[in-house]
């Protein structure tokens, strides 16, 4: 474990291509494990024989990866695991279930259930409801099948791709933090009525790493946005000049606070959390914010 630019840097050999790889990460990331836990993270990369693979790292509080684990693909679909370390590691692929919370704002109108098989995560994560129509997507790879029970007006395949796109963004991800799926289901529920844009696929992605995920700015940057507000103002989703300053004002010299920090603790009493996320993207797009999500990277001599 080192350091690199106030983030410690997690570092292991895969067993099976011996590829070093290594991640960087705020130690904040790690304050609720316990001396005797690990959290969970998922590095996708090319493996053996120029392969895709998939593994699932326990990393204890001292940011020491414990045991790694590969996940192979398939309908019996197994993990198996390759180290000496004495780390709790299922050899079938037995699925634990696992409740979405719903927030007090979420009304359930056009998504009515959803069950989520994350075979990285070994979950299944699961929002009780109503019986409505049945659709289903699955990721690229195969790690990550989304079943939903969602309202009959809604088009199928409209529904199907909202589906898809939210699988293969989880299957990328290194750090799932479950809270966020509340924030997602919240995010779904009224986006069902249209199709997807590239905007909406982006701010997916920024709810489901919004607690790994750090946003930045800086003065300049700040200054160039408010000279520039009325030239962009008709781009934007929103007019209110005030929610786009606080935001970025908050995120001037940020280094520990990921989007979810900024949002709750700066935000949260005068803007929802989908808004936020809205305007962290167009902001992002624009250049005034930097968002910088955590990945694994590969050592080379």
């Amino acid at each position: 474990m080192t350091i690199h630019n106030k983030k410690v840097k997690i570092e292991y050999e895969c067993n099976l291509c011996r590829k070093t790889r290594v991640i960087y990460v705020d130690p904040t990331l790690h304050s609720e494990v316990d001396s005797k836990g690990y959290t969970e993270y998922v590095d996708l990369h090319n493996c053996a024989d120029s392969k895709l693979n998939a593994i699932i790292l326990y990393v204890d509080k001292s940011l020491t990866v414990r045991s790694q684990v590969p996940v192979k693909l398939g309908t019996d679909a197994r993990t198996e695991q390759i180290t000496s370390f004495n780390i709790p590691t299922p050899q079938k692929v037995d699925l634990s279930t696992k409740k979405i919370s719903k927030l007090k704002s979420f009304k359930g109108k056009n998504l009515k259930t959803i069950e989520i098989n994350d075979r990285l995560r070994q979950s299944k994560f699961v929002l009780d409801g109503s019986q409505g129509v049945e659709v289903e997507s699955n990721s690229e790879l195969g790690y990550i099948d989304i079943k939903a029970q969602i309202n009959k007006q809604i088009e199928l395949e409209r529904a199907k791709e909202w589906l898809s796109k939210l699988a293969s963004i989880l299957e990328a991800i290194i750090l799932l933090d479950e809270e966020m799926l509340s924030y997602l289901i919240l995010y779904l529920d009224p986006n069902l009525e249209k199709n997807p844009s590239t905007d909406e696929i982006l701010e997916l992605d920024l709810i489901l790493h919004a607690k790994s995920a750090y946003p930045h700015s800086t003065l300049k940057f700040y200054s160039v946005f408010r000279r520039q507000w009325n030239n962009i103002i008709d781009t934007l989703t929103f007019k209110n000049f005030s929610n786009y300053e606080k935001i970025i004002t908050h995120c001037i010299g940020n280094q520990h606070k990921t989007l979810l920090d900024v949002y709750q603790q700066k935000l949260a009493k005068n803007i929802s959390f989908e808004d936020f996320i809205t305007i962290v993207n167009e902001l992002s797009q624009l250049g005034f914010l930097n968002i910088e999500k955590i990945e694994f990277i590969t050592i080379t001599d």
